[in-house]
Parts: structure tokens; C-alpha cells; sequence
């Protein structure tokens, strides 16, 4: 699990990790490192860098880091166009017990549900 920020960075334009390479690189190099060569990529064990670059992202761009949770909430949006007929392109449901065709017969090798041969 990465940080919201690695996250946020990777999902945004061109312009933001250039802003973020303009005011903060410091910081943020200090970050990832710790990120990096920390066991396992444990977040837990940089919370300090994680704090000196949350509050220098703060003081020279203005952005707020995201609560843990809030990229991944889903987002409702209003929007003019209607509902579709069938949202999830589903086929009808068959009926629970379907009549049998013909006369069931055991089978002549037996049981298949015996898989050890030794």
C-alpha cells in the first residue's frame, strides 16, 4: 500500500508533479526514499517525512492531503442523460428447478466423485 500521495500523483497531469518538483522535491525525495528503502514499503515508518512534505504541500501549494479512504469512496454526479433500460445487461433468470428430460441413469463407470486410484 502506497501513500494517498503517491497515489494522487500518479493519477494526475503533467502539471502536478511538476509543481510538486518546483516546491517541494525535498521532502518529497525524502518520502519516497524512506518509502523505499523502508522493509516491506511500511508506511509507519515515515511519518515523519510524511508530515515535513503534507505541511510543505500545504504551505506553498495549498492542497490538503486526502483522508484515508476518500479516493476510493464512490462519487455520485449529476448528469442530464437517462437511465439505461437494463443497467447491468443481464440475461432473464433461469427458472430454480427445471424439469428433467428423459429418465436419469446411473452411471456405468460409478462414482466420479471417488478420485484416488491407489
Amino acid at each position: 500500500m502506497r501513500g494517498a500521495w503517491v497515489v494522487v500523483l500518479r493519477g494526475l497531469c503533467c502539471g502536478v508533479p511538476r509543481s510538486i518538483r518546483t516546491h517541494c522535491a525535498e521532502p518529497f525525495t525524502a518520502y519516497w526514499t524512506c518509502i523505499d528503502y523502508s522493509s516491506q514499503q511500511e508506511l509507519r515508518r515515515c511519518r515523519k517525512q510524511q508530515a515535513a512534505f503534507d505541511s510543505c504541500v500545504l504551505d506553498k501549494l495549498g492542497w490538503v492531503r486526502p483522508d484515508l479512504g476518500d479516493l476510493s469512496k464512490v462519487t455520485k454526479v449529476k448528469t442530464d442523460r437517462p437511465l439505461p433500460e437494463n443497467a447491468y445487461h443481464s440475461r432473464p433468470r433461469p427458472q430454480p428447478n427445471p424439469p428433467t428430460e428423459g429418465e436419469l441413469k446411473p452411471s456405468p463407470l460409478g462414482s466420479r466423485l471417488f478420485f484416488w486410484s491407489w
